[in-house]
């Protein structure tokens, strides 16, 4: 799902922003974040959102090939991904973007194909009534096992802090 666009502009600066946001380093420019703050439209996000993908394996054959003899064939498995009520995105260079008032979500553009999400996004929090940044957190994959079940999720850790 996409949210109101931006020109592009203002999409060329907010992915220079943001390559300086999450270059290496344990402080960030607060005058960056307040401008990419300001630069990216905010949208009112739902409580509760999901967005999850389903793998099905694929089917195997097995036939008699001349010359050859008994040949076996594994069928490409099915990738399905679902979202409810997820927020708008802003497609914006290499990331994708989500703005949610207090907070901008930064994901690399194909993080979803990743077993690991570890790294593989961000979060600018930030005071919604002075657009003062306080500090940014990045993802922490963790794994859960429930007998033959293996649930992942994503929290976010303490990153960086603004530079005075």
């Amino acid at each position: 799902m996409t949210g109101p666009s931006l020109d592009h502009a203002a999409r060329l600066e907010a992915n220079a922003l943001i390559d300086r946001l999450v270059t290496d380093g344990a402080t960030f420019s607060s005058a960056d974040a307040r401008r990419l703050i300001d630069l990216v439209p905010v949208t009112r996000a739902a409580k509760f959102s999901f967005i999850g993908t389903l793998m099905s394996p694929g089917r195997h054959f097995k036939g008699e090939a001349a010359g050859i003899g008994d040949v076996t064939m594994t069928e490409e498995g099915r990738e399905r991904r679902i979202a409810l009520k997820a927020p708008p995105v802003h497609r914006i260079g290499g990331y994708e973007v989500t703005h949610a008032p207090g907070e901008i979500r930064i994901d690399l553009m194909w993080h979803h194909t990743r077993f690991d999400q570890t790294g593989q996004s961000c979060t600018l929090l930030y005071d919604t009534r002075t657009g003062a940044p306080q500090e940014m957190r990045i993802a922490q994959q963790k794994t859960l096992q429930l007998l033959f079940i293996q649930l992942a999720y994503v929290s976010y850790g303490p990153w960086k802090t603004p530079l005075s």
